[in-house]
């Protein structure tokens, strides 16, 4: 069922793995609710898995990682500030992961936050 509802919700969670799944969860939360499908929503969840393992990468996992959930008529918007130490390194793997699980990747000076932004569009049947 697709949302038509625009809204937005917010997550800080320690930069560290051991809270990796409380973000997919949320992630895949938000793709649901956002009207995606079933793959639409898996494919969600494994590219904010591997942003976050970036960003805790970059952090050493001192840090906290917010991230902003935005539904559209049309699409998820996932979006991280820029960590405070370390950039973001997207390597070669990732970024395939990454090119075949979202539609549009801004990651470091390229995203509006500095940290990454990705946008899922639901798919019109």
């Amino acid at each position: 069922m697709a949302s038509d509802q625009e809204w937005t919700v917010q997550l800080e969670v320690p930069a560290e793995s051991r809270h990796l799944h409380i973000v997919r969860l949320t992630a895949a939360g938000a793709a649901a609710e956002a009207g995606l499908s079933a793959e639409e929503v898996e494919d969600v969840k494994i590219a904010i898995d591997e942003l976050c393992s970036v960003y805790i990468a970059a952090t050493s996992g001192q840090e906290r990682i917010t991230l902003r959930f935005e539904a559209s008529s049309d699409s998820l918007a996932i979006e991280a500030t820029a960590p405070a130490k370390g950039d973001l390194i997207v390597d070669d793997l990732a970024r395939t992961i990454l090119d075949a699980t979202v539609d549009t990747l801004a990651v470091g000076p390229d995203a509006p936050s500095g940290g990454f932004r990705v946008l899922k569009h639901r798919r019109v049947l």
